[in-house]
């Protein structure tokens, strides 16, 4: 009940800055349904606007600290790790990319037949 009570709270203190969002989200959706291209470029407007609506200018720097002490804390591979890591993944997306298209190239050749269309 405590949680429910909190969200109401904050829908009614916010009520007009979700008005606004809400507002320039389906004005960015109807033109990116025009111009496909401004997909990503809409999901990062919205997402800043949102940020800015809803937090505090502490809140923000408080989150870019925290992600700076976090990275500080962060162990990165060495030169030598770094580099069979490239070779195996590189290794493995070849590998995958022949079985799909073999697979892929094997379900056309089996739907074809079936239904007698040359392709």
């Amino acid at each position: 009940m405590l949680i429910k009570i909190n969200i109401v709270n904050f829908l009614k203190k916010h009520i007009k800055k979700l008005f606004i969002t809400t507002l320039i989200v389906l004005i960015i959706f109807t033109i990116s349904s025009y111009y496909s291209s401004l997909y990503i470029t809409s999901i990062t407007i919205i997402v800043s606007i949102t940020l800015l609506y809803f937090l505090r200018r502490n809140d923000i720097l408080k989150i870019v600290m925290q992600s700076y002490k976090e990275l500080k804390q962060v162990s990165w591979p060495g030169y030598k790790d770094a580099i069979n890591i490239t070779i195996i993944i590189t290794i493995v997306t070849i590998i995958m990319s022949l079985l799909i298209w073999g697979l892929d190239t094997l379900l056309i050749n089996i739907i074809s037949f079936i239904t007698k269309l040359k392709i």
